[in-house]
Order: structure tokens, then sequence, then C-alpha cells
């Protein structure tokens, strides 16, 4: 959902970078943000990226009152 509304409002595909990783081989967090452009709109943690990615674009909606 963020990804559409970015395109769709800003035109522009938004990206995710790991800023951060924690904890043990096993017990990994990862720590994701998701840019609009060169605004970092969000960060969101997860066991998996991919988790990470998507609390980062649910803290994205919230931030940008998209939702």
């Amino acid at each position: 959902v963020f990804q559409e509304k970015a395109q769709e409002l800003k035109g522009v595909t938004p990206h995710y970078e790991v800023v951060a990783e924690s904890g043990p081989d096993h017990d990994k967090v990862f720590t994701c943000a998701v840019f609009v452009g060169t605004e970092e709109v969000a960060r969101g943690s997860g066991a998996s990226k991919q988790e990470a990615e998507q609390a980062a674009a649910e803290a994205g909606l919230k931030v940008k009152k998209w939702k």
C-alpha cells in the first residue's frame, strides 16, 4: 500500500535500506528505513529484512497520513 501511495501521490517508487542489524546470528533483528526519493520517511524492525521493510512501510503510512 505504501508503494502504491508513494507512486500515486509522489510519482516515486520508495526504496528500503537496512540501517541496523543486532543480535546473534540465530536471532537477528533487522531495522530498515523506507525512503521516498532522498527523504527517510520511517523505520521498522523485524526478525527478517522483509518483516522490517513491512514494518517501515506501515510506519510510513502513518507518518505520511496515507492510511
